[in-house]
């Protein structure tokens, strides 16, 4: 990939955009041949390619678990488009009155 066609931002700036759900996938990218910078590299779902700018290797790696984890989990977080299938046990099933009358 080109590094032309990235956008360089934050790195919390892209930890925010996994939060609301716009990163599809993330990578580590190296910055030298030390392999003592990195930079952190998310695919977004509009197709762009955003990372962020060479930050020590320690801080690119826990970043980029953050945003894998995140991405991993995030099925489970219950959002608008799913809450329809979503009940409340404590609403659903016989009134208590009703219990107790018979």
């Amino acid at each position: 990939m080109s590094e032309e066609n990235i956008r360089t931002m934050k790195a919390r700036d892209l930890e925010s955009l996994v939060f609301f759900g716009r990163v599809v996938d993330v990578n580590f990218m190296w910055c030298d041949d030390k392999e003592t910078r990195a930079k952190v590299v998310a695919k977004l779902d509009t197709g762009e390619t955003v990372s962020t700018e060479c930050i020590p290797k320690r801080a690119a790696g826990k970043i980029s678990i953050v945003m894998k984890r995140y991405i991993t989990w995030s099925k489970f977080i219950i959002k608008d488009q799913n809450i329809g299938n979503v009940i409340n046990i404590d609403t659903e099933g016989p009134d208590e009155e009703e219990e107790e009358k018979k």
